[in-house]
């Protein structure tokens, strides 16, 4: 673990040489990973709907709102249970 300045910067070239001597190939595959998402990853590869407000509303019912296709609301009211839920102690 570098203690100074200049440690750091040798840490963080040293990091990009070995980043940079990688094949693209190589960066693809350390730099992507898969994630499981809820709803999107379940069910057929293809959707489709009619219109836009009822691809909405599917949102607003089948996925995770971390996923961020559903609404504003639905996003703050997901926070507002976690919150609830987890409440922090740093916080007046």
């Amino acid at each position: 673990m570098p203690r100074n300045d200049s440690e750091e910067q040798a840490s963080r070239y040293a990091a990009f040489e070995q980043a940079y001597a990688r094949t693209v190939a190589q960066r693809l595959e350390h730099g992507l990973i898969k994630t499981y998402r809820p709803g999107l990853d379940d069910g057929p590869p293809m959707r489709s709907w009619d219109t836009t407000a009822a691809y909405r509303l599917w949102c607003e019912k089948n996925l995770e709102p971390w996923l961020g296709y559903c609404s504003r609301e639905h996003v703050k009211q997901a926070l507002a249970e976690i919150e609830a839920e987890y409440p922090n102690p740093h916080r007046e």
